[in-house]
């Protein structure tokens, strides 16, 4: 059976904005949310809609391994589509909405009558796309991205969307908090640069004397908190250097396999990765250098291994990080261990983005900015009184039990993996469960509207969204409802009593 498209609230209000934008002239626009929002689930339903308008649109995706993951998508949602592809079985060239390999495109050349453009990973700008959006005036073009952080899309795009941040989703129970490990970084002193980053071999040689501490620490803290081995994607420097993490895992007597750009036997990919998505795989962890950092979604995937040192590209930390954060059923959390410093190398840009989300296009300033491996006093930063490692916006220390000001959903800890433990919100026992809060005030919103349902639901989410700053996860419902909190109701009142007050004056 098709799904139905049942949009989020703010997936409703990414695509009213991006209606806006069009009404205010821009027809080059990027949606910017974090990785797991369901960017692609907002796509779907504006291709749906352009096809009900008989309009020619294009998804265009910049890895091959993504072309089959989005068109699954579309077939999720009964979507007629054809792709773009050499070779592909799902070849339909008569069909209005295409999913398009880039690189096969650019061969080709973009097709025909088209009105809508989609492009996947926008901030990995690829010169004949760009030449596309720059050439052709009348055509729409949407940019999906996580990391709108590359230089030249301000050329490219003259409107930036970003309804949401992932404290927000974290918080709303659309992504999964992420246990956060920092392990002793790989020493790039000295090291060669090239094109601004670390020398890849140069990180393969000295990454390898980490390696026996990746596979001890992976088995350590999955059993830890899992009881045992989980699904796992890792990052490697190399496709060499991802070969021994593979010989090394699999001698211990894990099954971890390596997907990379040097694959030749396509088919055999494929079955990887389908065997991959399985629930209860035969493959514990797939390793990859950069083919799974952008796009690539198994939800149910609890560890991600970080063990390609940055030192500048935060754009790829933030995609990594978000392999592993995306909700799956039974799942309440994830692992990160991070044996490349990326953690504490890009924490003050991490947190910000965590917190407040984009504000606007900085023309690739957080991308071309060098992280330099943190002093003693700005470490001290991120320190408790007592030592203890954490981030700037920390409840409590986990060690000694001292509390901070800010919340944060991550934490860090330098030198020998150290757990950085949850912290919950100081708020009121009642707000605690916020299902349960939603229930309640459906139930006060009836009662007050006198059974008048549009107006009730209306009520219920002002309410809610006043008191949590974030829309509910259900959907307003006049039989699911519980009898309101004493507690609840004063604080209801008390915002009501203050908005009078306001209008007033």
């Amino acid at each position: 059976m098709a799904a139905e498209f049942n949009l989020r609230p703010y997936q409703v209000e990414s695509v009213e904005r991006l209606r806006q934008g069009i009404r205010e002239g821009h027809r080059s626009q990027l949606l910017c949310a974090p990785t797991g929002s369901g960017k692609t689930i907002i796509a779907a339903y504006l291709m749906a809609e352009a096809d009900r308008k008989m309009s020619h649109v294009g998804f265009v995706v910049d890895r091959v391994n993504l072309v089959d993951q989005a068109s699954a998508v579309l077939s999720d949602y009964s979507i007629e589509h054809g792709v773009i592809q050499a070779g592909h079985w799902r070849t339909k060239p008569w069909e209005r909405l295409q999913v398009c390999s880039a690189q096969t495109l650019e061969k080709r050349g973009f097709f025909p009558n088209l009105k809508l453009l989609i492009v996947d990973e926008a901030h990995c700008v690829r010169k004949q796309t760009a030449t596309l959006i720059k050439s052709m005036p009348d055509l729409k073009v949407l940019g999906l991205t996580a990391t709108p952080f590359t230089k030249g899309l301000k050329d490219l795009y003259t409107n930036i969307v970003n309804v949401t941040t992932t404290e927000k989703l974290v918080a709303d129970g659309h992504l999964v908090p992420v246990r956060l490990y920092a392990a002793k970084a790989i020493d790039m002193t000295g090291a060669k640069v090239v094109a601004g980053e670390w020398s890849e071999r140069e990180i393969e040689e000295r990454g390898r004397t980490i390696i026996g501490d990746i596979v001890g620490e992976w088995d350590d803290k999955t059993t830890k908190h899992f009881g045992g081995p989980v699904k796992t994607i890792a990052f490697s420097a190399t496709v060499d250097h991802g070969e021994e993490l593979c010989q090394q895992f699999n001698a211990a007597g894990f099954n971890f396999q390596q997907i990379s750009y040097k694959d030749a036997n396509e088919e055999r990919r494929r079955e990887l990765i389908a065997e991959f998505r399985k629930v209860n795989s035969e493959i514990h962890g797939l390793v990859s250098c950069e083919v799974f950092t952008k796009g690539f979604d198994v939800p149910d995937i609890l560890c991600g291994i970080s063990a390609r040192p940055y030192r500048k590209s935060f754009s790829s930390h933030i995609q990594q990080l978000g392999r592993v954060m995306r909700p799956a059923p039974g799942k309440t959390e994830a692992l990160w261990l991070c044996h490349s410093g990326n953690l504490i190398g890009f924490a003050d840009d991490m947190f910000d983005l965590f917190k407040n989300g984009v504000r606007g296009l900085d023309n690739g300033e957080r991308d071309a900015k060098v992280r330099k491996e943190p002093t003693a006093r700005e470490k001290e930063r991120f320190a408790c009184s007592c030592g203890y490692m954490l981030s700037a916006g920390a409840v409590r220390c986990p060690a000694c039990g001292k509390e901070r000001k800010r919340i944060a959903l991550v934490e860090n800890v330098d030198g020998e993996m150290v757990a950085l433990g949850h912290h919950e919100p100081k708020i009121p026992e009642y707000l605690r469960d916020r299902g349960s809060v939603w229930r309640q005030l459906c139930q006060h919103a009836l009662e007050r509207k006198r059974g008048d349902v549009a107006a009730a639901r209306k009520f219920a989410l002002a309410q809610y969204r006043r008191i949590f700053n974030s829309w509910p996860h259900a959907e307003f419902s006049s039989e699911h409802v519980e009898t309101p909190h004493p507690q609840l109701l004063r604080k209801v009142q008390q915002g009501i009593i203050a908005w009078a007050k306001g209008r007033a004056a």
